[in-house]
């Protein structure tokens, strides 16, 4: 009898086991899963598995393009700032991939005694040598000029957003609509962030457009200018 209990358990565990990996890891809310355990491990390679920063944001910058040269500036581009994205597009795509895996590393060291036996100082990893060996400071030093995409690396700083609630509407053509319910640290308010999916070849997915890509910075913006302005009224 306790034989055939311990061969009926091993068999539940091995249909359970191949569930998971035949199912579970090929689920849009596994892939979601390591998104938001790469962002916590810091593990920028696992975190481009699964979010393809090339594609959002040049379909992004495209759509900000767009809402420049239609003359609206609630996020403050005109069509003369988008015509500059427009021209130098490549190096602010970059520019964003760059500070979003920035975003990603970012973590204060622990203090640990040094040879004279002193306590170091924390270091942030944003501050650190990059693996090319260039200062991040360094980088992207055209892109940098547009007051626009420093803006747009504040807004989509990982490291400021906290993610509270997921929905994820599966479709059957391989995609998957996504709205995350996140927290704006600086703006201290909540903010749908819409993600579209895709499955890859190995049945992962993988994330590949902000579908509310200038709704969300539209929406941060306005907020977080009324949080300093509140900020600076109470403290007169």
């Amino acid at each position: 009898m306790l034989k055939k209990i311990g061969m009926g358990a091993v068999t539940l565990l091995v249909l359970g086991l191949a569930v998971f990996f035949l199912y579970v890891v090929k689920t849009p809310h596994y892939s979601l899963y390591l998104i938001n355990k790469a962002v916590q491990s810091h593990d920028t390679v696992l975190f481009e598995e699964h979010v393809d920063l090339d594609s959002i944001y040049s379909k992004g910058i495209d759509d900000l393009i767009k809402f420049g040269l239609k003359g609206k500036s609630e996020i403050g581009v005109d069509p003369f700032a988008a015509t500059i994205i427009r021209a130098v597009k490549p190096t602010v795509v970059q520019a964003m991939k760059d500070a979003t895996l920035e975003s990603v590393k970012k973590e204060k060291v622990r203090p640990a005694e040094n040879a004279s036996g002193q306590k170091a100082q924390p270091v942030s990893l944003q501050k650190a040598q990059l693996t090319d060996g260039q200062p991040a400071k360094k980088k992207n030093k055209t892109a940098d000029r547009i007051p626009m995409v420093k803006k747009l690396k504040e807004r989509l700083d990982i490291s400021n957003l906290k993610f509270k609630d997921v929905t994820v509407k599966q479709k059957g053509n391989g995609t998957a609509d996504v709205t995350i319910l996140t927290h704006e640290v600086k703006a201290d308010k909540d903010f749908n962030l819409d993600l579209r999916m895709e499955q890859m070849d190995s049945g992962k997915w993988k994330v590949t457009e902000i579908t509310n890509f200038i709704e969300f910075l539209t929406d941060v913006e306005k907020e977080t200018k009324k949080a300093v302005k509140d900020s600076v009224r109470e403290s007169l």
